[in-house]
């Protein structure tokens, strides 16, 4: 059985949190652009928000990582806990209560990397911050959680509520 790969030192750790961060800010910039086209201004304006401190997070690791020689991030490294960097373009949420959870689905990766770091990584800085890391995330998943209890579900149909026919 293979064994993951996880960032063992600080410099290793920034290199997946700028894929990740960015990679959420992209991410929130779609979802929001989706909602506000289909009139969910008030979803788009959290989505917003999310994105905004994504790209604040991204910018900060940049700037304090931007005097540093990082190693690249392999394709395959990055892909183990995600869908790959180049994961292909969402396809337009077909309602509200499917934007958030595409949204809570990215937020969650990120915490449940971050997460695996903290619980496992040798070097004690390393934990620190991907715990750091791991309690960001989690306000956005609280953030979420929340906006989507106040999503209705989707009308049942009459069909939903049909006895299965049983031979």
């Amino acid at each position: 059985m293979g064994q993951r790969l996880l960032p063992q030192n600080l410099i290793e750790l920034y290199v997946h949190a700028l894929a990740i961060e960015r990679d959420a800010f992209k991410r929130f910039v779609e979802l929001e652009r989706y909602m506000r086209d289909v009139g969910y201004d008030y979803i788009a304006d959290e989505f917003e928000r999310i994105g905004r401190e994504e790209q604040e997070q991204y910018e900060a690791l940049a700037i304090g990582t931007a005097e540093r020689d990082l190693p690249p991030l392999a394709e395959w490294e990055y892909a183990w806990h995600y869908l790959g960097p180049q994961q292909p373009r969402a396809e337009p949420p077909k309602s509200a209560r499917e934007a958030l959870a595409i949204a809570l689905a990215t937020e969650r990766r990120a915490q449940n990397f971050y997460l695996d770091v903290a619980e496992h990584a040798p070097d004690d800085s390393v934990c620190a911050f991907a715990a750091e890391m791991a309690t960001d995330e989690q306000r956005h998943v609280q953030r979420l959680e929340e906006l989507l209890a106040r999503e209705p579900l989707p009308a049942k149909s009459q069909d939903d509520d049909a006895e299965p026919v049983r031979r």
